[in-house]
């Protein structure tokens, strides 16, 4: 993914108002790990991942993370999880 297609898919989720889901390869998973941020962040977590990954979208802290994916998504949150 490059930082380009990162950026259109918070521009894509702003304009749907809707989160955004970003994968990212950690060493020693063996899956990707899956973030999901809301909506309402979507300003706050670009400006933090464009701080914290560089142009080729690696952890500055560590080359072994980076950001393989982001899209955005609608999720359900059920009422019981906020009482």
């Amino acid at each position: 993914m490059t930082q380009a297609k990162f950026k259109k898919a918070f521009e894509e989720a702003k304009k749907n108002k809707c989160a955004i889901c970003v994968e990212i390869e950690m060493p020693g998973q063996e899956t990707n790990e899956l973030i999901i941020n809301s909506y309402e962040a979507l300003d706050n977590k670009l400006e933090y991942y464009l701080k914290a990954y560089d142009k080729k979208l690696i952890h500055s802290m560590n080359d072994r993370i980076k950001i393989v994916d982001a899209y955005p998504c609608d999720y359900y949150v059920p009422k019981w999880t906020k009482e």
